[in-house]
C-alpha cells in the first residue's frame, strides 16, 4: 500500500470517482476539497465516489472533509459514498462511530479501472491549508458525532484563537 497520499479521479458524466492513496491529511483533505467542490457545483446531482482502497490513514481533517462534502451533495440531492475502504480506513471509521452515516459499498468494477484514464488531483502547498477550513472540518465530526467534541477541544481552542483577529 502507498505511503505517499495521491489522490487521482475519473469523471464519467454526472460521476465523480476520486481514487485516494496512501497517507491523507488536512494537505490532502484541502486539496479534495477545493478540487471537488467546483465539480459539486456544476454537476448538483451527480454522485460522488471515494475509493479508498490504497489508502492506509485518514485523519479527523479528512474524516470532517468527506462528513462536509457527503452532507452538500445529498443536500443537493446527489448521491456520495465511500467505496473499497482498506482495512486501516474501515478500522478507523468504526471506531469513529461513522459506519452508518456514510453509505459504503465495494465496488469491484473500480478496480477494473486502467491507472492510464485517471486524471492525477492537483495538491497544494501544507501552507494552503486555512486554519478555518481544519476548524470547520473539525465542527463537522461534532455534529454528526457529538461525543467525539472532547476528544477535539484543545485543536479547536487554537484554532478559533487563530480566526480571532488578533490571533
Amino acid at each position: 500500500m502507498p505511503s505517499d497520499a495521491g489522490m487521482y479521479f475519473w469523471r464519467a458524466g454526472d460521476e465523480l470517482v476520486l481514487f485516494v492513496t496512501g497517507r491523507v491529511t488536512a494537505t490532502e483533505a484541502y486539496s479534495m476539497y477545493r478540487h471537488v467542490e467546483g465539480w459539486l457545483e456544476e454537476h448538483p446531482h451527480g454522485s460522488v465516489f471515494v475509493d479508498l482502497d490504497q489508502t492506509n490513514y485518514i485523519d479527523s481533517t479528512t474524516i470532517g472533509t468527506l462528513i462536509r462534502l457527503h452532507k452538500q451533495q445529498r443536500a443537493a440531492g446527489g448521491g456520495f459514498c465511500l467505496c473499497n475502504l482498506s482495512p486501516a480506513v474501515a478500522d478507523i471509521i468504526e471506531k469513529t462511530k461513522l459506519t452508518r452515516y456514510f453509505r459504503i459499498i465495494e465496488n469491484d468494477a473500480l478496480h477494473s479501472i486502467e491507472h492510464d484514464y485517471l486524471e492525477r488531483m492537483p495538491r497544494h502547498d501544507g501552507r494552503d491549508v486555512e486554519s478555518s477550513f481544519v476548524l470547520d472540518a473539525h465542527n463537522d465530526i461534532c455534529r454528526v458525532r457529538p461525543e467525539l467534541a472532547p476528544k477535539f477541544e484543545g485543536l479547536m481552542k487554537v484554532l478559533r484563537e487563530q480566526q480571532e483577529p488578533n490571533g
